[in-house]
């Protein structure tokens, strides 16, 4: 029996992660031609930050780096496989199963455009007494991508299947072969399962009563999330709401330089009034939400990483050491040192 590693999600991974599955699509770009120098520059990190494997950074940076492959090699499977998937296979995908009547006929209907299109991809689909098993493995240039591959395969098929019944499927896990990698933070942002290491399979397993579940997508109105396949990643079923807006925006501002309320507003696309109207019908403000994505990120760089206060406090947007440890002391209740302890 294989030695089995369980890791489940925790709520500080809502909006950070660290930088290992952007270093490794740098380092897939790389092999199929794309330096890493062109590769920083498209994705707007620096390449220290980038190679650096204590960096955190917003998890949609995960999502721009494969946009910038998928753009480079028109493969969307990178590049890393010996056959191409071809741009469009995915939405294939949904159109067919989005035709069907049941999760089952849809499961069905993606099996064939996959093994159509002749690709590397590697589907199977089997079934136990009580659990549907989804597998990948494909078929890879270079082995070193097998995980980084495999775990964007699993995500991207677990919320294609939520999709189509506009309700999140609940795994009952996620399986990869190999040891466990040193950015299991990461699959926070891809998972809301537990997530199994040293397994035989790459797999994603869900009950046998999703199958009988109704198809109630509506295949033009979610289309162009599969322009770029791990976009869907951050589908939400919800409207996505200003206030989960605001956070993601704050989440991707570099080093913590938070925009102010004017810029802020014109991103979202409305007057600075009408910004603080919506936030407060939420209850919320910019403050509170600023505050709030700060503490996020300094409790992340605290689990994940051993950087200095200093250096966490400055990367939170602090300009003094004493006004983080104020703030850490007033979201905690515990002074930075002694919560690092």
């Amino acid at each position: 029996m294989s030695k089995e590693i369980i890791f489940n999600a925790t709520t500080t991974g809502e909006l950070f992660t660290s930088n290992h599955f952007v270093h490794a699509l740098c380092l897939l770009g790389e092999s199929s031609g794309l330096s890493k120098e062109d590769f920083s520059d498209r994705i707007g990190l620096s390449l220290s930050s980038i190679e650096d494997p204590q960096v955190i950074i917003a998890k949609r940076y995960i999502v721009k780096a494969y946009k910038i492959l998928l753009e480079f090699t028109d493969d969307e499977l990178l590049g890393a496989g010996t056959n191409i998937l071809p741009r469009g296979s995915v939405d294939l995908m949904v159109k067919s199963a989005s035709t069907e009547q049941t999760l089952a006929q849809a499961l069905n209907a993606i099996e064939q455009v996959i093994n159509i299109s002749q690709s590397s991809l590697g589907s199977t689909v089997f079934y136990d007494e009580t659990s549907v098993h989804w597998l990948f493995s494909p078929t890879l240039k270079e082995s070193r991508f097998k995980l980084l591959i495999n775990t964007l395969c699993a995500c991207m098929a677990h919320k294609i299947l939520s999709i189509l019944i506009t309700n999140e499927v609940n795994l009952e896990y996620a399986s990869f072969s190999g040891d466990k990698p040193t950015n299991v933070s990461d699959y926070q942002f891809l998972f809301t399962a537990p997530v199994k290491f040293n397994q035989k399979y790459c797999e994603i397993v869900f009950s046998k009563d999703w199958l009988k579940q109704p198809i109630r997508c509506n295949y033009q109105e979610v289309k162009h999330y599969f322009k770029v396949p791990l976009s869907i990643t951050g589908y939400s079923h919800n409207d996505l709401g200003i206030v989960r807006q605001v956070k993601d925006i704050f989440a991707a501002s570099p080093y913590a330089c938070f925009p102010e309320q004017q810029e802020l507003a014109d991103q979202l696309g409305m007057s600075v009034r009408t910004m603080q109207r919506k936030l407060d019908m939420e209850n919320t403000s910019y403050m509170q939400l600023k505050d709030e994505v700060r503490k996020r990120k300094a409790l992340f760089y605290f689990e994940h990483t051993d950087k200095h206060i200093n250096e966490i406090s400055e990367r939170c947007g602090f300009s003094e050491v004493a006004s983080f440890t104020r703030a850490f002391t007033r979201w905690t209740g515990t002074t930075p040192s002694k919560y690092k302890k």
